[in-house]
């Protein structure tokens, strides 16, 4: 039995075997209502904060700048759903890799605003920092179990593969949090849901959250 509940379909592609669950549905359902709500909202007008000295002020959004952000978001958003279904840890961290690089994105593709372009940098650079433990605690998880499929990993006894698969799941924790866990605080530093791009901003919020919750029934998962 999986922690996520009962699995609804699977899709053999190897030692990879994406698959649907009770819970993995729900979080796949509020994905997709996440990115239909802005798409369908086609709100052009927005309340901009500037940063640089206390002034409030309306501004237009031009069709390209919109392009640009729903297409951010598409990528972000198909990257949780990989994240969510995957039934292998590498696969796993690439889809956190790519969802990282998504939500970067959407921080910091404001036209003419300083300020975010600076937040994405940083945001960028913790990315980087976070794929070396990411990308090290899946290779000590398959040295130490010699599988990364999760179908796999979940019929070992527990105690398997001894301190250096602990040692990988606390260098995967390291890169979770790094990828994923300090988006939101980057994007509330340059006031995302006041910003020209505010119907877009939930997205990297909610697609972190529910990054977590899919990283925490992988533990589970594991010996």
């Amino acid at each position: 039995m999986y922690p996520s509940g009962e699995v609804f379909t699977v899709i053999p592609l190897g030692d990879i075997v994406p698959y649907l669950s009770t819970v993995n549905a729900v979080i796949l359902g509020v994905l997709i209502a996440v990115l239909l709500l802005p798409i369908l909202s086609r709100t052009d007008i927005y309340v901009e904060v500037d940063h640089r000295r206390p002034k409030i002020k309306a501004k237009i959004v031009t069709p390209r700048e919109d392009r640009i952000k729903a297409a951010l978001a598409l990528t972000s958003t198909l990257a949780s759903v990989g994240v969510v279904t995957t039934g292998d840890v590498f696969n796993f961290t690439l889809f956190l890799s790519l969802l990282g690089m998504s939500n970067m994105g959407l921080i910091g593709t404001t036209v003419g605003d300083d300020f975010a372009l600076e937040c994405a940098f940083h945001y960028g650079l913790m990315c980087l920092i976070a794929s070396l433990p990411l990308f090290g605690g899946a290779a000590l998880i398959l040295a130490s179990t010699g599988t990364l499929s999760l179908h796999e990993l979940m019929k070992l006894p527990r105690g398997a593969g001894g301190w250096t698969l602990t040692y990988g799941k606390a260098l995967l924790t390291a890169g979770v949090l790094g990828e994923a866990g300090v988006g939101p605080f980057y994007a509330v530093k340059v006031d995302s849901f006041r910003r020209i791009w505010g119907r877009y901003a939930f997205v990297i919020h909610l697609t972190t959250l529910l990054t977590f919750s899919r990283f925490m029934e992988i533990l589970s998962l594991l010996p």
